[in-house]
């Protein structure tokens, strides 16, 4: 199933979401049940809860709804440690005690949720560039099968996105066309283990997190990202 046929978002607080047949990186959701009646194929959830102190919701997990069935709704998933800020109008749907709701098309706009689900559902993504098979992750390896991969910069009027892809001219296409606004790809690099390259990178650049994925980086942060991984020609993409 594409990603780039979601069809609505929906935020749920983890503590209210319910499981069963979870098996690797999918499961069925079966509660609540007035927030599963709300869902179809094609649909986005972000698991999160909301930080009263920082005025944040944080983020844990993203899914798609790829079916449903009588026991509830069928759905993938991938980790993340998004960030969003809403505006003082939309704390409120964070707070209530009502442990869902839907994601406005603006807010949902605002928060790139689009560019996050296609950053984080590779497996959806065509592509077609081999990789290298033989460079060094500058970073140790955290599991003992990593997965290689680029990881990128992209930059807008919004700030810097630090993404990762098996595939930076894919998934920077999809950008240009899904994204309301102009971006340039200021840098790539692969690493054998890209997600552990670009979960290092988010954790070192936390207090610079503007929204999502996207960071208030200066040019000396871009240079020392620009020191990392094994850059590659953009021919050979």
């Amino acid at each position: 199933m594409p990603c780039q046929l979601i069809s609505k978002f929906y935020r749920i607080n983890p503590a209210s979401l319910v499981e069963a047949d979870r098996l690797g990186d999918e499961s069925l959701v079966t509660g609540p049940s007035d927030f599963v009646a709300l869902l179809k194929p094609r649909a986005g959830i972000v698991v999160a809860t909301w930080d009263d102190a920082e005025q944040l919701g944080c983020a844990s997990r993203l899914g798609i709804v790829t079916g449903m069935s009588p026991g509830g709704a069928k759905v993938r998933w991938a980790l993340t440690d998004a960030k969003y800020r809403p505006n003082p109008s939309g704390r409120r749907y964070w707070k209530q005690a009502k442990p869902f709701f839907g994601f406005a098309a603006d807010v949902a706009a605002r928060y790139l949720l689009a560019a996050a689900f296609y950053d984080k559902f590779p497996g959806d993504i065509a592509f077609d560039a081999e990789a290298p098979r033989s460079v060094k992750a500058t970073d140790a390896h955290p599991y003992a099968n990593p997965t290689g991969g680029y990881v990128y910069l992209v930059k807008s009027q919004y700030g810097i996105k630090i993404g990762k892809s098996v595939n930076v001219k894919s998934r920077t296409r999809l950008f240009e066309v899904k994204l309301p606004f102009p971006i340039s790809v200021e840098h790539y690099a692969w690493f054998d283990d890209y997600s552990h390259a670009e979960r290092m990178l988010h954790a070192k650049y936390h207090d610079k997190r503007l929204e999502g994925e996207w960071f208030d980086l200066s040019a000396a942060d871009v240079a020392h990202i620009k020191t990392l991984g094994k850059p590659v020609a953009a021919a050979s993409l």
